[in-house]
């Protein structure tokens, strides 16, 4: 059984037919890209697969099990996380609590736990914590545990948000664009750390980016958007030379890479 399937799912807004036909099969533990122009649609399919948005056409399974119509919270508890385009940690609480806040979405011990006493509200706090820290070690950044999360570095933000996307142990993990901003330095990095949580934590990744270095250099199979529908899917070295891939999207810059 495969890990997400995604058929023939479409969206509107209004006139616009934002996602057409979309269609996906993702197998445990794969890591696929998803690149296009901006508007074709990438981002449109993180939020549909998230529960953001609700489809107009078309199916999402995760497991067997259909995902439409499931709140966001819901998917997250099933084992889907993400992250953003735009970087949205809770900047004014502190490194180790913005990971903490992410496990606590997927804590056990709520009201139920409270009446069971305060036991189990102390085991949870702790493991919470021990958790963690743990993720803040993985990443880098336990010396950063007390400092607000607004003063870090972007790039040290960018790995934050990846460790507590993490943190509750998703077997998906969807990236959006996580080298925005970012100069080559700094985006060979991430392609190296995409390859580390791929092989440490054995996560399924899909991963929508257009700097193509990274794209290119860490994913075996790659799928092309253009205005709301796929035009081309294969490993790179197919999608570096097929010719609607080069008019869409790479143009020039791709022939001379």
């Amino acid at each position: 059984m495969a890990l997400l399937e995604i058929e023939h799912l479409g969206i509107r807004f209004g006139g616009l037919q934002a996602l057409h036909d979309f269609s996906l099969q993702l197998e445990e533990g794969e890591l696929v890209g998803l690149i296009g122009p901006n508007g074709a649609g990438k981002t449109t399919v993180f939020n549909l697969v998230t529960g953001v948005y609700r489809p107009s056409a078309g199916e999402i399974r995760w497991l067997g099990r259909s995902l439409v119509g499931l709140r966001p919270s819901q998917i997250a508890q099933a084992g889907v996380a993400r992250t953003f385009q735009n970087i949205r940690l809770f900047k004014g609480l502190s490194v180790l609590d913005n990971v903490r806040a992410a496990l606590y979405k997927s804590g056990r011990t709520h009201l139920f736990g409270a009446l069971a006493g305060a036991g189990a509200i102390a085991a949870e706090e702790e493991a919470i914590f021990e958790r963690s820290m743990e993720m803040l070690e993985l990443f880098g950044l336990a010396h950063l545990a007390a400092e607000p999360a607004g003063s870090l570095p972007y790039g040290h933000q960018r790995r934050l948000e990846m460790a507590r996307a993490l943190a509750a142990r998703p077997r998906l993990l969807l990236l959006d664009e996580p080298a925005a901003g970012m100069n080559p330095a700094e985006a060979e990095r991430l392609l190296e750390q995409i390859r580390w949580i791929h092989r440490h934590f054995g996560v399924a990744i899909i991963l929508i980016e257009h700097q193509m270095r990274v794209v290119m250099g860490v994913c075996p199979r790659i799928v092309v958007l253009d205005f709301g529908e796929i035009i081309a899917e294969g490993p790179p070295e197919f999608i570096r030379q097929h010719p609607r891939v080069l008019e869409a999207y790479l143009g020039r810059q791709a022939e001379g890479s």
